[in-house]
């Protein structure tokens, strides 16, 4: 699969980077290689092969228990103000 200086274009933009002009071929190009190469491991037969590591699930979660528990700090916070001002972080193009 050939990726095009348009499709570039495209994924920058969706992921609001700037691509020069100059560089967009270059991308293009390693990005096709990319895909091209995952694409030959696609075709491997490997139905055969045993797995050289596999998950482990003997072990426990380390994470807590979720539970309820009384809010502190700020918990009136929201009794005396009607608007938190916060940073802008979604911006669009």
């Amino acid at each position: 699969m050939r990726i095009s200086e348009k499709d570039v274009e495209y994924v920058a933009k969706l992921a609001m980077l700037e691509v020069a002009d100059n560089e967009k071929k270059e991308l293009a190009d390693q990005l096709s290689a990319i895909v091209e190469y995952v694409e030959q491991l696609n075709k491997l037969e490997v139905s055969g092969i045993e797995p050289t590591a596999q998950v482990v699930t003997s072990v426990k979660h380390a994470v807590r228990d979720d539970r309820v528990a009384p809010r502190t700090g700020s918990s009136d916070a929201g009794k005396t103000v009607k608007l938190f001002k916060v940073p802008k972080v979604i911006t669009e193009r």
